[in-house]
């Protein structure tokens, strides 16, 4: 091996540490603020107690799904599964060889978080290195925002991550194949694949000359879930199973951005049974303007593709007849982490600044979520 490129390689090992580094130090925070939050559950009933405080909300619907499946016994007294039709399988499978080995669902789902979170802040380094910032603070910002518990939490978030990054950070090194396959990935996993495809075919139109023979792999995400929707015709038969079920159980419909913020900001003084403002509102209006300021930013810089995979999923957003776990959203479109971690590279001050102020948001909203309380 060449000096330059042992060089190379002991720089991507360290690299490598310094990722793993900070992955561990941050699902520290998380899982900690977690046990501290609810010490006296933990501290009743041990591992199992804590591993239960995570067993909040979507969690519910992916361990039926590994369970019984999407076909099965509905209904535990707490929750009407009937419409569980409107997750996808990735996590829920996964979920489910964790039970043939003797795990629980949920401790299933954590670890599941812990590697794949991993994954991704790997593919989130390397994204920053192409864009010329640092690897470390790119993961940082990541990490440090305030719904990050997502990527820790029994969730699908992290596992999407890690299909997700590594498909967009090959695909800038041309590695359509491999895009596709990891995009594909992500498909089967959230239904935000489909924007990743979607991003991807731009970054594809914009390589000159355009290689037409390798765009082939690009199709894999759409037919990932067309093979979903197709699987999903076999059970119910019905060939809108999942627009049906956000429609009925949730309430979504598609309707113009103006009537799907103006019914939000409605919300925050009417959502509240007990009639004070609604910070869940607000904090969806506020990540929507943070989404399309960043929608703006990366135009500005040029980075069609991933305004375009950014844009994509706020139309998505702002279409439904409210706004619904945007600041969740946040965490998964990589472009905004991106440009963070670019200015997180250039201003010493804004490093501390923002963790002084992210951080303990984050444990705040971990030991909210842990508690039973909606974070979007």
């Amino acid at each position: 091996m060449s000096s330059s490129a042992s060089a190379t390689s002991q720089r991507s090992v360290a690299t490598w540490v310094r990722i793993l580094l900070v992955w561990v130090v941050a699902e520290i925070v998380v899982l900690s603020a977690a046990a501290v939050g609810n010490w006296s559950t933990v501290k009743r009933d041990g591992l199992d107690g804590y591993i239960s405080l995570w067993r909040q909300w979507d969690t519910y619907w992916f361990e039926s799904i590994a369970v019984y499946g999407y076909v099965g016994p509905y209904v535990d007294g707490f929750h009407d599964y009937h419409y569980n039709v409107a997750f996808f399988p990735g996590l829920p499978l996964l979920m489910k060889l964790g039970m043939s080995v003797g795990f629980t669902p949920i401790a299933t789902g954590l670890a599941v978080s812990f590697v794949a979170g991993f994954i991704g802040a790997l593919a989130l380094a390397r994204l920053m290195t192409q864009v010329g910032g640092s690897p470390t603070w790119g993961v940082i910002g990541w990490v440090a925002a305030p719904t990050a518990l997502f990527i820790t939490a029994a969730y699908t978030e992290a596992l999407f991550c890690a299909f997700a990054f590594w498909a967009w950070a090959l695909a800038r090194e041309r590695n359509w194949l491999a895009a596709g396959v990891l995009a594909a990935g992500a498909a089967l996993v959230r239904p935000n694949g489909l924007f990743v495809g979607a991003g991807l075919i731009v970054m594809f139109l914009l390589v000159r000359p355009i290689a037409w023979r390798k765009a082939w792999p690009l199709a894999l995400p759409f037919l990932a879930t067309l093979g979903y929707v197709v699987y999903l015709h076999a059970i119910t038969g019905s060939w809108n199973a999942w627009l049906e079920a956000e429609r009925i159980f949730w309430e979504r419909h598609l309707v113009d951005p103006i009537t799907s913020l103006v019914n939000t900001y409605n919300l925050i003084f009417t959502f509240s049974p007990t009639g004070e403002p609604s910070s869940r509102m607000v904090t969806e209006i506020i990540a929507m303007a943070v989404i399309v300021v960043f929608v703006i930013i990366l135009a500005a810089r040029r980075w069609w593709a991933e305004a375009a995979y950014v844009a994509i999923t706020a139309v998505s957003l702002g279409t439904s007849t409210m706004y619904h776990s945007v600041p969740r959203t946040l965490v998964v479109l990589f472009p905004i982490w991106m440009v963070i971690g670019l200015w997180l590279t250039r201003y010493r001050w804004l490093r501390w600044a923002y963790l002084i102020v992210g951080v303990p948001f984050l444990v705040l909203v971990t030991i909210k979520f842990t508690q039973s309380q909606w974070i979007s």
